[in-house]
C-alpha cells in the first residue's frame, strides 16, 4: 500500500461522535483549563466551531482520543453534545505527543489559517481571541518564508513567537539544523534562536551578516561545532541512561539475593569486608540514582 493510500484512508474516515464517550488517553492538568490559552479555544470554537476536527481510534469497542484533548475540553465546558471527528484506523497513539497540553504558536496558525479559508472575516476572529487584527494577520503569516520540515520539527513545541524571525533569515536546510538543535537542547527562546543564526555562516543565511571581523565568524563556527559536539555527547549519555539503570536495578536485585545467604554474607564479613560494605550499601538504596554519588 502507498503512502497517499494510507493518507486517504486515515482523511477519509469522519465519524460524528457523543463527546462524553471519547475515552481521554492522558490527563488534563487543571491549571491548563484555567490559562489563556484554553480560554481562546473556548471562544473560538463558540463562535466559529471546531476548525480541525480531534482525531480518535477504536479501542475495546469505544473510542480513544489521540489528538484534540483541549478541543474536546472545550466542547464539553460549552455542553456541545456532539463532535465531527476524524478516525485513525491504527492507533497512533504513539505518534501524537502526548505531553502537550497548551495550544502552540504553529497550531494556532493552522487554526486561523483554516478559519479565514472558510471565509471568517480577520475582524471577527481578532474578537474571538481577544486580540489586535494586526496580530491575527502576524499569526496567519508566521510560517512564511519558513521551511515545512522545519515547521513539522516545531509544531507542538511551546516556542517564542520572535524565533520565526530569526528562522526566516536563514536558509531551508540551516532553519531544519536549527529547529533540531532546539529540540535536542529542549530550548525554544529568541535569544537562543539569535545565537544560532549569528552562528551561521553567510551562505546558511538569506542576507549576510554585516561581521566586525572575521575573527568573530571563526569563534562563532567553532562554539557551534562545541555545542554540536556536547549535544552528541549528551545524546548518547542519554540514550544510555535507561540501560544503565536497569542494569544496575538488575545488580541491585542480585546483591539482594545474595544477602538473603547467610553463610555468604558470614564469608564476605569475615574475608571480603571491603566487598561486603559496598554491596551493604548498594541494597540499601532506596533509589537506583543515588549509585551515582557513591565513591566507588
Amino acid at each position: 500500500m502507498t503512502n497517499h493510500q494510507l493518507s486517504q484512508a486515515f482523511e477519509n474516515h469522519i465519524v460524528t461522535l457523543d463527546v462524553n464517550s471519547i475515552t481521554f488517553s492522558k490527563e488534563i492538568n487543571p491549571q491548563v483549563l484555567a490559562c489563556k490559552k484554553f480560554q481562546v479555544i473556548v471562544s473560538s470554537i463558540k463562535e466559529v466551531g471546531i476548525i480541525e476536527p480531534p482525531v480518535v481510534t477504536t479501542k475495546n469497542g469505544g473510542y480513544l482520543l489521540l489528538d484534540g484533548h483541549l478541543r474536546i475540553s472545550a466542547l464539553k465546558k460549552l455542553n456541545i453534545p456532539q463532535v465531527s471527528c476524524l478516525l485513525s484506523t491504527d492507533d497512533e497513539g504513539f505518534t501524537y505527543n502526548k505531553h502537550v497540553n497548551r495550544l502552540s504558536n504553529v497550531q494556532e496558525h493552522k487554526m486561523i489559517v483554516k478559519a479565514i479559508e472558510r471565509g471568517v472575516p480577520i475582524e471577527r476572529l481578532a474578537k474571538v481571541l481577544d486580540m489586535d487584527p494586526a496580530n491575527v494577520i502576524r499569526k496567519k503569516n508566521l510560517l512564511d518564508g519558513i521551511d515545512p520540515e522545519a515547521s513539522e520539527l516545531l509544531k507542538d513545541k511551546i516556542i517564542s513567537g520572535g524565533v520565526f524571525t530569526y528562522l526566516k533569515k536563514m536558509r531551508p536546510q540551516r532553519q531544519v539544523e536549527a529547529a533540531n538543535l532546539m529540540n535536542d537542547m529542549g530550548n525554544y527562546t529568541a535569544k537562543f534562536a539569535r545565537s544560532i543564526w549569528l552562528a551561521s555562516s553567510d551562505k546558511q543565511l538569506l542576507n549576510p551578516l554585516k561581521r566586525a571581523n572575521t575573527l568573530d565568524v571563526e569563534k562563532l563556527g567553532r562554539l557551534e561545532s562545541e555545542v554540536s559536539k556536547v549535544q552528541g555527547e549528551y545524546k548518547i549519555m542519554e540514550d544510555k541512561y535507561g540501560i544503565d539503570v536497569l542494569n544496575l536495578t538488575l545488580v541491585k536485585g542480585y546483591i539482594r539475593s545474595i544477602f538473603a545467604n547467610q553463610h555468604v554474607c558470614d564469608y564476605l564479613k569475615a574475608y571480603e569486608p571491603d566487598i561486603y560494605r559496598q554491596f551493604e550499601t548498594i541494597v540499601e538504596l532506596e533509589n537506583v540514582n543515588a549509585l551515582n554519588d557513591r565513591p566507588f
